[in-house]
């Protein structure tokens, strides 16, 4: 859970849906609607943007489920039950789109309710704007802004968020 008020820094959290969704680009996506939102209490916006690149170049830091991968770029692979992971979606103060993938669960144990799908949480100096959330196929391979989210095996939705909620998914 991230914590958009706190005693060392004001108000983090987006003020409107940016009506997220697949780019007409592959590998992209897209703001479809202008953002205003509010960074350790400053306002900002970001106009209608289509083809975001989107990639993450952080550390490796969740462990795979059920026999999926991971690499360095925030892709993994679908476990034998395939696998399910959650890309918190964000905007820094001159408008520029990351990414922070969440752990990577297993799609059936999801689906039947005995995990969770973590969020992940936003780190200082971005403005959560949504959460794009991949399921893969057993097998099948994603990296962020290399693999197009209408890719054979691939299921992607979009959340529109004002913050990264607390509580995690549970289906």
């Amino acid at each position: 859970m991230s914590d958009n008020q706190s005693l060392n820094r004001g108000l983090t959290m987006a003020l409107n849906s940016g009506g997220l969704a697949e780019g007409t680009n592959a590998n992209t996506i897209q703001i479809a609607a202008a953002i205003n939102y509010v960074i350790d209490g400053k306002f900002y916006s970001k106009a209608i943007t289509d083809n975001v690149a989107i990639s993450y170049a952080g550390p490796s830091v969740y462990q795979a489920a059920a026999g999926g991968v991971q690499s360095v770029n925030g892709g993994f692979t679908g476990g034998v039950n395939g696998s399910t992971r959650i890309y918190g979606t964000f905007l820094n103060a001159s408008g520029t789109v990351s990414i922070l993938p969440g752990p990577i669960a297993d799609s059936a144990e999801l689906a039947a309710g005995r995990i969770s799908l973590q969020w992940p949480d936003a780190p200082a100096g971005v403005c959560p704007i949504g959460a794009l959330r991949i399921a893969l196929t057993a097998g099948t391979a994603f990296t962020p802004g290399g693999t197009d989210l209408s890719a054979s095996g691939v299921t992607d939705t979009f959340y529109n968020l004002a913050d990264m909620p607390a509580n995690p998914l549970t289906a």
